[in-house]
Parts: structure tokens; sequence; C-alpha cells
């Protein structure tokens, strides 16, 4: 069910989790990693409709490997 919040329309983190075939915890990691925009109410978390949208359009990409450290002297970090 979409809420109207300061005039944009939002769904729930449990709504996004179902739209995005995942669990809610995921969808707060993606709001943490600023992937989604929400509103956090004392109801819960509330996604935008639109950055949901715009995720999903995206589609989620593969995560980054952190980047080596200078000073690496290892040989398989996958990096050299």
């Amino acid at each position: 069910m979409t809420e109207i919040i300061d005039g944009i329309a939002h769904v729930t983190a449990a709504e996004a989790a179902i739209e995005l075939s995942t669990t809610e915890t995921r969808v707060l990691m993606l709001l943490k990693q600023k992937a989604l925009q929400g509103t956090l109410s004392d109801q819960g978390w509330f996604i935008t409709k639109a950055s949901l949208d715009s995720y999903e359009e995206a589609g989620e990409t593969a995560p980054q490997q952190p980047a080596c450290r200078t000073a690496c002297t290892a040989t398989r970090c996958g990096c050299h």
C-alpha cells in the first residue's frame, strides 16, 4: 500500500522486500548503502517508490571488492 509522506509516494520496508524478492534486512542494508532512499517514522522505514523503481530498473550490481592497500604484498588478492 502506497503512503504519501511529504508529498512523496512511499512503501513499507516489507512491501519493498516483496517487490525486490528479498528480505527486509536486505532492504535496510540497501538504505544504509544509499542504494534506496527512505524515511524512518514511528511505524518503521518507508522507502520512496521512485528509488525502488530506479533500483529495479538498474538491476542489482555485483558488490565491488575493496581496493588493495598500497602496501599489500599478497599474491592472491586479485588486485595484482
